[in-house]
């Protein structure tokens, strides 16, 4: 949880997806490290602590969960079972007024596109049907990252954009796969304005719904 605050609903439903993987696994939290004045570079750091952290336990996979997202119960569950290098949840973006998923069809340098922009009818087939599908990857608020992937990439930025996009770039240059589960919907708290959580919801016009929270 490397960002700079803590949600009581994201530790909840945290805590239910934990109960049922119910296998052994470690939970640490990295948010509390702010050595920079940008905060995209705290992020990045916190990642790259944690990553480092990681590759010295024996553990078989690293699954990245912001403190801003919402998970399902089935969240690890289901992520574990998808056979890709990089599994992620679906999430919607905060950039307005689409609110884009995080699952993108295209990443590169300076140029991203959604699976919702690109093919909506194919995102409300997915989701209807809990398929997983191929992207190019963008969005760590919940991704499963297998060990090898991390012994070969690391979390960085190299220009304006967060660490997430430059993850997604390197693990399309080393050749892992990245898929994402679309039957793993999870919810975004937003703390601008009022408080609220953004669903993707394909029953919606725009893909999203808004939850309000008192």
């Amino acid at each position: 949880m490397p960002r700079w605050r803590t949600i009581g609903n994201t530790h909840v439903a945290l805590w239910n997806a934990r109960k049922q993987w119910g296998k052994p696994h470690m939970y640490i939290e990295y948010q509390h490290d702010q050595p920079s004045p940008d905060g995209y570079d705290n992020v990045t750091h916190n990642y790259e602590q944690a990553r480092q952290h990681f590759l010295k336990t024996d553990c078989d996979a690293f699954l990245a969960v912001e403190d801003d997202i919402i998970v399902p119960e089935n969240a690890i569950t289901d992520l574990a079972s998808v056979d890709a290098d990089v599994a992620m949840g679906v999430y919607c973006l905060r950039q307005k007024p689409s609110h884009r998923w995080n699952t993108f069809q295209r990443v590169a340098d300076g140029e991203g596109i959604s699976w919702t922009e690109k093919d909506a009818w194919a995102c409300m087939r997915w989701v209807n049907n809990k398929e997983i599908a191929e992207v190019d990857g963008v969005g760590l608020g919940l991704t499963l990252i297998h060990r090898h992937v991390l012994e070969k990439v690391q979390f960085e930025r190299r220009g304006n954009a967060c660490n997430d996009w430059y993850f997604s770039i390197d693990c399309q240059s080393h050749g892992f796969s990245q898929k994402a589960h679309f039957g793993v919907l999870c919810g975004h708290v937003m703390v601008t304005g009022t408080r609220h959580i953004l669903w993707p919801d394909v029953t919606q016009p725009h893909l999203h719904r808004r939850e309000e929270l008192p």
